[in-house]
């Protein structure tokens, strides 16, 4: 197990989760979520005529998707042979997001975004054997413009990895 953990802390910052999530945004989906927090401002839950945004906690619906969609069909080669990251997905729990909408567009009803991922800093909890790892998340709309950039934390537990 620790050695699983030390090849993953070695050789996976940096590198990028294979594939993209697509995820197509409504107008239907960008109101409800915005009711769930019992926003009532009505650019985020005014009419589709007007032109509504997404609010800024919308991200979880695509971000969370990304981590849970990209990070169990990663592979490796370890010692000549391949391996999956995450040997068993039921062990991989979301940890945190951490946000940066700096130069970014609102997404808005009709976009349509793709998420891609790179890894980040791993490190191991040695109590428990939990490894960590940052998911560095690229969100970008059908223009190419970046609409948010997450780091999320994944936990995977003893026996995931």
């Amino acid at each position: 197990m620790k050695k699983n953990a030390q090849f993953l802390i070695e050789n996976l910052p940096g590198k990028d989760l294979p594939g993209n999530v697509k995820i197509s945004v409504r107008y239907r989906n960008l109101v409800n979520f915005a009711k769930c927090f019992n926003i009532t401002d009505p650019k985020y839950i005014g009419s589709e005529e007007e032109g509504i945004i997404a609010c800024h906690a919308y991200a979880n619906a695509y971000t969370i998707k990304g981590l849970y969609t990209l990070a169990p069909g990663a592979k490796l080669i370890q010692e000549g042979e391949e391996r999956m990251l995450v040997k068993n997905p039921r062990m991989m729990l979301h940890a945190g997001n951490k946000y940066n909408w700096e130069g970014c567009v609102d997404v808005k009803p009709g976009d349509k975004l793709t998420v891609t991922a790179k890894w980040g800093n791993v490190w191991l909890v040695e109590s428990n054997m939990m490894l960590f790892a940052e998911v560095i998340t690229t969100v970008k709309n059908q223009n190419n413009e970046t609409v948010c950039n997450v780091v999320v934390t994944a936990g995977i537990r003893k026996g995931g990895y």
